[in-house]
């Protein structure tokens, strides 16, 4: 392994950064093992925080924190140990599979949880937990309490997840409602799950089971989550769908999850809260089955000194997606989310056959274009990138 090959990085920004972990994934032996804690420093000696975690498969994550870049940049960065980060300031996943979740903390506090045990019809990420939390005396007029943006179970429409991945008509198979007899999503594996100074997730082997017993899709899935300042908590997921010994159709039915948010009652539109698409529409029935890179939900969450303070939730359509931009399932009452074999017709994979969905969900204080959420779809949809070099240049 040559030391020129592996201690040195160019980061190059098609879009302007700012507040970012910038990832990517580069065989194992083509970067420095540097333990828990590392840096990267460039050439005017500006440090960069950094991560390298080791996966399952022989490849390693490495990712970068990147306070301001412009777009355009190309920065040539230098490894070099660093202090070990607490990984409780950090991002930190603990798999708890006798309860079936996998409990995401964020810089020490609950963000999420992944329930993916066999009691439930699907997995799904519940809570979802707004960045509002201000501590103080109990009861306190400026004191505020962990809140979900996101509802689960609601009692009316009780398969309604947080976040979750469902199909009402797979092959005749309904993947969606909760009444007895559906279709299950079946865990097999996490391939990996990792924490970190900087971003943490995991990686997953899942099946769909008819109630009968026949396997029709194979699943594959993927959640990181990033570790940013201020009131932003920003997370990918992703799942690749393959057909397994017979052809399967996602049928098209309004009761598809590809994926779904259900939103927090509080926020939704019947009680004060706004849907909003990236070229300003707005109201469920005005954006409902309106193409957007984008969709956000904002709306009063919690109270501050006896004043509403406004937290939202977007979703981001990555431009690989089929048929991008999306439409958008939109409803007033809480639904927000995509759903291509509804809008587009009924999707069929032949044996073998994968399609992949890439989506990034933000949760942010203020309105969406109070948080930036444009800026954040044009870092999303043309990322920095991160790519190994030899003393002659990029490798």
């Amino acid at each position: 392994m040559r030391e020129t090959a592996t201690s040195r990085l160019s980061l190059r920004t098609a879009s302007s950064a700012h507040n970012s972990v910038v990832v990517d994934e580069f065989p194992a032996d083509s970067i420095p093992s540097l333990g828990a804690g590392c840096e990267c420093v460039d050439a005017d000696g500006n440090v960069y925080p950094a991560q390298i975690t080791e996966l399952a498969g022989g490849t390693r994550l490495v990712g970068v924190y990147v306070e301001r870049l412009d777009a355009g940049r190309d920065l040539s960065l230098e490894f070099r140990p660093a202090a070990a980060g607490d990984v409780s300031r950090g991002i930190e996943l603990r798999d708890q599979p006798e309860s079936g979740r996998v409990v995401v903390n964020y810089s020490g506090f609950l963000q999420t949880i992944y329930h993916y045990g066999p009691e439930n019809f699907k997995p799904r990420f519940y809570p979802l937990t707004a960045p509002c939390a201000r501590m103080g005396d109990i009861d306190g007029d400026h004191t505020v309490y962990p809140k979900s943006i996101t509802d689960d179970s609601p009692p009316d429409h009780i398969w309604h997840r947080s976040l979750w991945y469902a199909c009402g008509d797979l092959n005749g198979v309904d993947f969606y409602l909760e009444n007895g007899g559906e279709g299950r999503i079946v865990h097999g594996e996490f391939a990996d799950l990792f924490s970190g100074p900087l971003f943490g997730g995991f990686r997953e082997q899942l099946r769909w089971v008819a109630a009968d017993g026949r396997e029709l899709l194979e699943d594959e899935r993927s959640f990181m989550i990033y570790r940013l300042k201020g009131q932003l908590r920003m997370f990918d997921i992703e799942a690749a769908f393959t057909a397994l010994d017979e052809p399967v159709t996602f049928g098209q039915t309004n009761e598809n999850a590809l994926p779904l948010i259900r939103v927090a009652d509080v926020i939704d539109e019947w009680d004060g809260g706004t849907i909003t698409l990236a070229d300003g529409t707005t109201g469920g029935k005005e954006c409902f089955g309106k193409r957007s890179p984008w969709a956000d939900c904002s709306g009063p969450l919690v109270r501050r000194g006896g004043e509403p303070e406004v937290y939202g939730i977007a979703m981001l359509d990555h431009p690989s997606n089929r048929n991008h931009p999306s439409a958008w399932f939109a409803r007033s009452y809480g639904p927000l989310g995509t759903n291509l074999p509804f809008f587009d017709g009924a999707l069929t994979l032949r044996p073998g056959e994968t399609w992949r969905l890439k989506h990034r969900v933000i949760v942010h204080a203020g309105d969406p274009w109070q948080a930036g959420i444009p800026d954040r779809f044009a870092e999303y949809a043309d990322p920095a990138e991160l790519k190994g070099m030899s003393e002659g240049g990029v490798s």
